[in-house]
């Protein structure tokens, strides 16, 4: 099912996006990863074609539309289109509000927001021609309960839980453009 199907992944330089990539390459995807430490990047496309997996990366600014649209772009000029698009970055500096951590919160409104908003701009076009593709975002239990210390985290991905269903929705006339959110990376992963 996952076999040749072109995967972007945003924050895919470690952590869930890493593990994910070096999956679904495991399981035939070609990959293409996006993230901001190209070093990262370099040595886990390295490792992914040397266990005979197929991936290309490009370094990526989440907060720039147009890193965003550019990875869309490697993507079909390198594999012919786009299947999915794992929109992982993020960062969770999490503090009190009282410590008036302003250019944290800056930080993650720009990155685990408008991340998520430049990659579907990015991508819906695509989708629409096609007439397919896969949304999968990263969210969090931060999205749904409230913790000490957590406020602006929790806000970024409460915001990513509520976009993700409205998009959904904007969608249902669309035939075959899926949203999915993910709160872990084993459901992320076997849901694709």
């Amino acid at each position: 099912m996952i076999k040749d199907k072109v995967v972007i992944i945003t924050g895919a330089s470690s952590g869930i996006g890493e593990a994910t990539a070096k999956l679904l390459a495991s399981k035939g995807a070609k990959v293409v990863l996006g993230a901001r430490r190209e070093d990262k990047l370099k040595q886990l496309t390295h490792d992914i074609v040397a266990q005979g997996g197929q991936a290309i990366y490009q370094v990526l600014d989440v907060t720039s539309q147009d890193d965003n649209d550019a990875i869309v772009e490697l993507a079909k000029k390198t594999y012919g289109g786009v299947d999915v698009i794992f929109l992982n970055a993020g960062i969770m500096p999490n503090s009190n509000l009282s410590a008036l951590r302003t250019n944290d919160w800056h930080q993650m409104v720009d990155i685990n927001i408008k991340g998520v908003l430049n990659g579907v701009a990015a991508v819906l076009p695509t989708f629409t021609a096609q007439k397919s593709g896969h949304v999968i975002t990263t969210s969090s239990v931060a999205g749904l309960k409230a913790y000490p210390g957590g406020a602006v985290y929790g806000g970024t991905k409460w915001f990513v839980r509520d976009f993700m269903e409205v998009y959904g929705w904007n969608l249902l006339w669309k035939k075959r453009i899926y949203v999915q959110q993910r709160f872990t990376l084993q459901q992320s992963v076997l849901s694709c």
